[in-house]
């Protein structure tokens, strides 16, 4: 049975509504009236496994549609009698779920003209200035700190300076064009805490610069990107700088729903065989194993063997399985114990631990595994820019994590 983990606190911010704008590429549900959603297609879309759709179903599926532009703004609703009549429940079961989306700013009810999709503008990021503005004051033994960048606090990060004496006593590999990505006794060091034993392994400035390597490597313009919800708003932009679209999945304390992600497997689909010549692909599915950022989650074994099956049973041994990316942003200051999908689908996963928490932001370091043809598309990518993530700082990292002290 899952057990609840503690994790690092993380930012409060929200995964909702990735388009600013109606998507053409994301082919939005039209009838005949340009402006109304047609009842038939949406009706397939949400999918259900009982006998008859509930509001939850409902709710997710709307979310997940307006989320991925499928759904687009100013869109108007079938009436709750004909989504009632194809989805063969009560009116009363629609009505439910398009208040509780109306409450959540997804549709809006115009009387008589009807219910329409509304605006999912992601265009206002806050930032600590206007959350400090908005705070409520407190008293000055009470001060307020800001946890929305997950920054570590500075007392507790290992000192460096006398890691910097040691620079330069592994010199095999300094100040060479053609030594190795990673070096060799930092590999052997992290290996012995990985969460599974991985076929190739390499370095990136951070888990966002490991991050948008493989993104660059492995996400096309018009593809769909399978995320938390609510996701970490930085991931969102990420991926919309890519051309793609983000398609939030729900999640508990445990992380993201099997369920959830099952029917969203088989809508996305059902999507894609619905347009001519194949619509959009899923060439990604991105997950934070722990200390998941806003909500702290932390998978548990349960849920990555749930999350497993379910992706065994969309992609039979492996075959067109997207690329599942694990961002372990947090590292070994998460109060979770590492874990991975990789455990059970090794040739799908690519693992990206940070170590800017741990050990300080600005050694800018992340060690990223994955299957060897994998982790070579991300060292092509990183080839293109900057080659190879300094060895000067690799040495440090490797000099801390030996250090028994």
């Amino acid at each position: 049975m899952d057990t609840p983990s503690p994790s690092t606190a993380s930012t409060t911010a929200h995964a909702v509504g990735y388009n600013d704008e109606p998507s053409i590429t994301a082919a939005p549900l039209r009838s005949t009236d340009d402006l109304a959603v047609d009842a038939g297609q949406l009706s397939s879309l949400i999918l259900t496994t009982e006998a008859t759709a509930t509001p939850q179903r409902i709710v997710e599926s709307v979310t997940s549609l307006t989320s991925s532009g499928i759904l687009a703004e100013v869109q108007r609703m079938p009436t709750v009698r004909d989504l009632a009549r194809l989805l063969r429940t009560s009116p009363a079961t629609v009505s439910s779920a398009y208040h509780a989306l109306a409450r959540s700013g997804i549709l809006r009810s115009r009387g008589r003209a009807g219910t329409f999709v509304l605006r999912q503008s992601r265009t206002h990021r806050y930032d600590a200035g206007d959350l400090l503005a908005e705070a409520p004051a407190t008293a000055p033994d009470r001060p307020i700190i800001d946890l929305s960048k997950g920054t570590p606090d500075l007392s507790l990060l290992p000192d460096i300076r006398p890691f910097l004496g040691k620079l330069g006593t592994h010199k095999a590999f300094v100040n060479s064009y053609d030594g190795p990505t990673i070096l060799p006794m930092l590999e052997q060091i992290l290996r012995r805490n990985w969460p599974y034993e991985p076929e190739a392994m390499t370095m990136a400035s951070g888990a966002g610069d490991g991050l948008a390597h493989t993104m660059n490597a492995f996400v096309q313009p018009g593809d769909f990107v399978i995320t938390e919800a609510p996701e970490y708003p930085l991931i969102l932009d990420m991926i919309e700088a890519h051309g793609a679209m983000a398609f939030g999945v729900p999640m508990d304390g445990f992380g993201m729903l099997p369920d959830a992600l099952d029917r969203a497997l088989t809508m996305l689909e059902s999507q894609r065989l619905a347009v001519p010549h194949g619509g959009h692909q899923v060439s990604m599915i991105l997950l934070q194993p722990r200390a998941q950022n806003p909500t702290g989650a932390s998978f548990s074994p349960q849920r990555i063997d749930a999350l497993a099956d379910v992706l065994l049973a969309h992609y039979p041994n492996g075959v067109g399985m997207p690329l599942i990316v694990e961002d372990d942003h947090s590292g070994d200051v998460a109060n979770a114990y590492a874990t991975s999908l990789a455990q059970r689908l090794p040739q799908h996963v690519v693992h990206i631990r940070s170590f800017s928490k741990s050990h300080g932001p600005d050694l800018r370091l992340a060690a990223l595994s994955g299957p060897e043809d994998a982790v070579e598309a991300i060292i092509a990518q990183r080839r293109l820019g900057s080659g190879w993530v300094s060895r000067f700082l690799q040495e440090i990292l490797y000099e801390m994590l030996a250090d028994e002290e």
